[in-house]
């Protein structure tokens, strides 16, 4: 009790006061509820690459990673739509709109999905043999492809759930689920193909929406009525479905060119070594799931010195806890990689360079949910044009050449130049400069001690 104490007392003196009590105490809730979520997570990835081994794991991973895409584009921008208005809705009491907005966009997102399920089922050879150039790879995708309109489904109403501030729900319901059910099917089961384990995964994401959308009408109020704001609701998703589609192929564009330039086991070492770099920002997703209600609730209410005060709360809990994280990923990079089986370890330099990404991401703080929760989303529209361009460039020219290292530095690269842009426009359209908040907290906090010396 008493290291709890000295830890909350630590953090709190170098985060602030103004917020700070309630965002650590929050945050802090968030953080070991997606601390699990990450754990699940990374030990499902161990436990597919050990049981299907690096080719076999290398195609399942390739598959979800093109059903992580295609989900984001069947979700039509609507996720931060979603989390936006039940915010809005849920501060000012009115269940029935909030209900009405869930169905609304639940409704539009799963009938696209089930349109594009065809294509890729029928398509999967094409996929599979003349843009991957990985026949093995076809089966897989079709019960990848099969699983898309849940996978869609369960990760939209996470936002709901983030909306109503029910923290450990959205948590459980986006990425702690199914890996966990995964891992049980793979120990009882113990598939060895990435097509018997891809028809596990269709199954599960199955169970996963429904248990969402029951835990959803059980823990809510209010009645489902025509939305009177619906043609607001879907013209604000436009820019953002350009947004998150852009911010995916950032983030997986990597592992589709590698694809068809690498081998399978050198794939698998990418897609291991990037699911693994992404768990350094489970932070910021900790922190981003108690703060972005707030975001769009303090400038709805046009309470701007509020927001400036919360933001630089959060930048600065965000960068006392990540910096050593990513420390201890630089340092013991072979050695978490070796977690994963023979053949991964010499992967350690695709954590390393991805890592370095993640740190920039961590250094910027919320500065996409900033955007997108005040209105800028065609801001923040704008620079993921820019960035998944560069990235594009960069994945075409580094890859061909230097495989998945290739593939790292451009993502790198991309994802660092995002943040940075993004930081500018937080500072131009809202007057928050959110790395300067940071910076200037460790500088703050460097002087205290070195008079304290003196």
């Amino acid at each position: 009790m008493k290291i709890k104490t000295k830890i909350f007392g630590v953090l709190k003196q170098k985060i602030g006061d103004e917020g700070g009590k309630e965002l650590l105490s929050e945050s802090l809730i968030a953080f070991f509820i997606r601390s699990f979520s990450a754990l699940v997570s990374f030990v499902m990835n161990i436990v597919i690459a050990r049981y299907l081994g690096a080719d076999e794991s290398g195609y399942f991973f390739l598959a979800l990673s093109v059903i992580t895409v295609l989900s984001t584009f069947c979700r039509l921008g609507t996720d931060n739509i979603m989390l936006r208005f039940i915010s809005i809705h849920k501060s000012r009491d009115e269940m029935d709109e909030m209900q009405s907005v869930v169905i609304l966009l639940l409704k539009k997102v799963l009938i696209f999905s089930f349109i594009i399920v065809p294509i890729i089922v029928f398509g999967s050879n094409i996929i599979s043999v003349y843009i991957f150039k990985k026949p093995l790879l076809q089966i897989t995708m079709i019960w990848t492809g099969l699983s898309l309109p849940f996978f869609a489904g369960y990760m939209l109403l996470s936002y709901a759930f983030q909306g109503i501030k029910k923290v450990g729900y959205s948590v459980t319901l986006q990425g702690t689920i199914l890996p966990f059910l995964l891992i049980i099917a793979i120990l009882i089961f113990a598939p060895s193909k990435s097509s018997q384990l891809s028809f596990i995964y269709f199954i599960i994401s199955v169970i996963t929406l429904a248990g969402g959308y029951i835990c959803w009408k059980k823990i809510t109020l209010g009645h489902v009525k025509p939305y009177a704001n619906s043609r607001q609701v879907i013209a604000e998703s436009k820019p953002l479905l350009v947004v998150a589609m852009l911010q995916q192929s950032i983030l997986w564009g990597g592992q589709f060119i590698s694809g068809a330039y690498v081998t399978p086991a050198s794939l698998a070492q990418f897609a291991i070594a990037q699911r693994t770099s992404l768990l350094i920002s489970f932070i910021l997703i900790a922190v981003n799931l108690v703060s972005a209600p707030r975001f769009a609730a303090y400038y709805n209410a046009n309470e701007i010195n509020k927001l400036k005060k919360y933001v630089k709360t959060t930048t600065r809990l965000l960068i006392v806890i990540s910096i050593p994280l990513v420390i201890i990923v630089f340092v013991f990079a072979p050695q978490i990689m070796a977690l994963f089986g023979k053949g991964f370890k010499s992967g350690a330099i695709l954590l390393r360079i991805l890592a370095i990404g993640q740190l920039i991401s961590m250094m910027s703080g919320s500065v996409g949910y900033l955007l997108m929760m005040t209105g800028h989303q065609k801001e923040m529209r704008n620079i993921n044009i820019i960035n998944g361009i560069l990235a594009l460039v960069l994945f075409g020219i580094l890859i061909p050449k230097y495989g998945a290292i290739g593939a790292a530095i451009s993502t790198s690269i991309a994802i660092g130049s995002q943040n940075l842009m993004a930081v500018r426009q937080v500072k131009k359209k809202l007057g928050i400069n959110t790395l300067a908040v940071g910076v200037g907290s460790w500088k703050t906090i460097f002087q205290k001690k070195v008079k304290n010396k003196a």
